[in-house]
């Protein structure tokens, strides 16, 4: 499915007038190709795996070019835009801090509420307690905090290649991931079995390998369908339909 001509077109507008939003607005270095709704930000599609674990209750998530769109979708986009959000952010949350957890303060819960109000001509929050923005918002299940560790280590959008995977395991000779740490485990099996026992081979480079097929498996099969991208919150979710 493809995005319809008037949304298309509408992105394009939004792109010539800044061009902030041509990247991505978590990482800057990547095309963005996704949108966080809920932010009216243009994000890379490595940038949108962290959105997607955040739930769409927090970041609702969308293809600028496979998904459909709503009319508030789109205004919530025009009202927003990358440059409006990352100036309210820098505001009042740290530089440094983790991305995940950025979008779960008091500030990006704050932003997300008054965004979705302006679009739908609806009375805005209350105004944000000053010094309060870098709060997390109360109540992070076990779950979330795991989530942020998991995420906190992984390496930043600039260090990781288009299929998100850390540059520095691409190393110097040009063969990538695949081949160095496939011919690294064929010679430690190797010196296992020399050595009287044989161990499952080091795959150091895992997460990585995994993270480009996840971003590979987004881009293909999106649709606006997929569990945590293109579900609206304010929709009912229809069950499965083994159970309809």
């Amino acid at each position: 499915m493809a995005v319809d001509p008037a949304a298309s077109a509408f992105f394009n507008r939004q792109r010539e007038a800044d061009p902030a939003n041509s990247v991505c607005c978590d990482c800057e270095g990547r095309k963005a190709e996704w949108a966080s709704v809920s932010h009216g930000t243009y994000i890379s599609i490595e940038a949108s795996s962290i959105h997607r674990s955040l739930g769409v209750k927090t970041s609702f998530v969308l293809s600028t070019t496979l998904d459909s769109w709503k009319d508030v979708h789109l205004r919530m986009m025009e009202l927003g835009g990358n440059r409006r959000f990352r100036e309210f952010m820098q505001k009042h949350v740290p530089k440094d801090m983790p991305l995940r957890k950025k979008y779960l303060t008091r500030a990006a819960e704050w932003y997300r509420a008054n965004l979705k109000a302006e679009a739908e001509g609806l009375t805005p929050p209350a105004p944000l307690e000053p010094g309060t923005g870098h709060w997390l918002i109360e109540g992070q299940s076990t779950q979330e905090q795991l989530l942020d560790h998991i995420f906190a280590a992984a390496p930043g959008c600039n260090t990781m290649t288009a299929g998100g995977i850390s540059k520095s395991t691409l190393g110097t000779s040009g063969e990538g991931p695949h081949r160095s740490s496939s011919r690294r485990s064929v010679s430690e099996n190797t010196n296992a079995s020399k050595s009287g026992f044989k161990d499952k081979p080091a795959f150091s480079n895992w997460p990585w390998r995994q993270a480009g097929c996840v971003a590979h498996r987004l881009k293909k099969l999106s649709t606006g369908k997929m569990d945590g991208f293109g579900f609206d919150p304010g929709e009912t979710q229809r069950p499965p339909a083994s159970i309809r």
